[in-house]
């Protein structure tokens, strides 16, 4: 056994240290209508019954309805202290008994994560109550995106933790296994094999996982929570991009290559903030993807979103920004890794695709996120509208990474390959 607490160890601890401050000091429930009335307009989960009350007072609810989400309250009260409690003890245990206490960890999060559903199910009721009293159909958007009383981002905290530690937290909490460092390895040029099936699994996550936690935040968070479905798109970028190191560890040397293209992403969109949409950031995302692989290109891309918009201002936008710039990222590594002792006129090629990229899928995932975003209804006229507003926009920034890629193509993909052998890194 190792001694203290091992780093893989601490996720987990981490991870219900983190549930546990949400449940006694983050918010969980929010009622925007009452922003300008004598009540929170958000509620702890431990004192529900104010913002019942809450309720109550703004639309006129019946005494007898109030009683009874009183007492459903009460019950998450008491959820509540026993999943607490239950941290606590796992915690404990970690620390002592380490690989041990994997079981009742597992106990831990999943009745957290139930905490969590049961607290859905007291907003659900709550919100059907308000559509009868007000005379609305209890439809999907009237219960989501339209519903007067909403869960926030700190609520689903607690099952984004549980799906993601509850799989791995024996192997995490297991310190018993000594890992040698790699201070050498075997450098080798592998075969192409094609598009293996971790390559396919990853292409499905980020077609499915991803786009579902985007809508999500449009549909159950009413955009109030840009950062928390920022960090999960983040997690779920980062699988695909671990899914590469099968069979062993990744160095600081292979995860430092993705940071410093990331960082050179957003150092391109800052550098270029005079010119509207002229920026290389997607040129540098399209690079990282055809020498990197489809993993570290959409990694990259969802990187280069995020922390450059902490210059250009975080929003709703950003989630869609991550996923726009990853996902050319994704398709420049299934088209063009490996093909460049191949193809002739690479360099041609791979500036059309950035180009088109660029133009068509930027473009349009960007456009419709300000459908979403800016008008009030959905409907046909207004994505219309705005694809044909923004053409002129997307066609300066496709021509931007047609001139980028031209320019940096080439000599960033020759230091790259140079590293990749010096090194031997990103290679199955």
């Amino acid at each position: 056994m190792a001694r203290g607490m091992d780093t893989q160890a601490m996720v987990p601890v981490l991870a219900m240290a983190a549930e546990i401050l949400s449940m006694l000091f983050f918010r969980w429930v929010s009622v925007p209508d009452l922003k300008y009335s004598p009540y929170s307009s958000a509620g702890m989960l431990w004192k529900l019954e104010e913002t019942a009350a809450g309720i109550a007072w703004n639309y006129q609810v019946p005494s007898a309805v109030t009683e009874a989400a009183d007492r459903t309250a009460g019950l998450l009260r008491a959820g509540m202290a026993v999943g607490i409690a239950l941290g606590i003890l796992f915690i404990v245990l970690a620390f002592w008994k380490k690989v041990r206490a994997a079981n009742l960890g597992r106990a831990a999060f999943l009745w957290n994560a139930g905490v969590t559903v049961a607290a859905f199910a007291w907003v659900l009721d709550t919100n059907m109550a308000l559509n009868l009293l007000e005379g609305r159909e209890n439809s999907f958007s009237n219960l989501t995106i339209f519903s007067h009383v909403q869960l926030t981002a700190a609520a689903y905290l607690q099952i984004l933790l549980a799906a993601l530690i509850v799989p791995f937290i024996r192997k995490l909490l297991d310190t018993r296994k000594e890992y040698a460092a790699e201070f050498y390895q075997e450098r080798q040029d592998t075969a192409d094999r094609g598009i293996g099936k971790r390559t396919v699994l990853a292409f499905v996550l980020i077609l499915t996982a991803i786009p579902a936690v985007i809508l999500f935040g449009i549909y159950f968070l009413n955009d109030r929570s840009d950062y928390f479905i920022s960090l999960c798109v983040i997690i779920l970028s980062m699988l695909p991009f671990f899914f590469v190191f099968e069979n062993r560890r990744p160095q600081a040397r292979e995860v430092v290559v993705i940071a410093v293209m990331a960082a050179l992403a957003v150092a391109g969109r800052a550098a270029f903030f005079m010119l509207p949409q002229f920026k290389p950031t997607a040129a540098i995302v399209i690079i990282t993807g055809a020498s990197l692989g489809a993993e570290a290109g959409f990694l990259t891309g969802a990187l280069a979103g995020f922390v450059s918009n902490f210059f250009f201002g975080q929003g709703p936008w950003t989630p869609w920004q991550m996923f726009s710039f990853g996902i050319i990222g994704f398709l420049a590594g299934l088209i063009f890794r490996r093909k460049r002792e191949k193809w002739k006129r690479y360099t041609v090629w791979l500036c059309l695709y950035g180009g088109l990229a660029t133009l068509v899928i930027y473009g349009f995932l960007m456009d419709t996120a300000s459908v979403f975003m800016g008008m009030g209804a959905v409907q046909e006229t207004a994505f219309l509208a705005m694809y044909i507003s923004g053409f002129p926009m997307n066609v300066i920034h496709g021509t931007a990474s047609v001139i980028f890629l031209a320019i940096l193509g080439k000599p960033v993909m020759r230091k790259l390959d140079r590293i990749k052998k010096k090194y031997g890194i990103l290679e199955p």
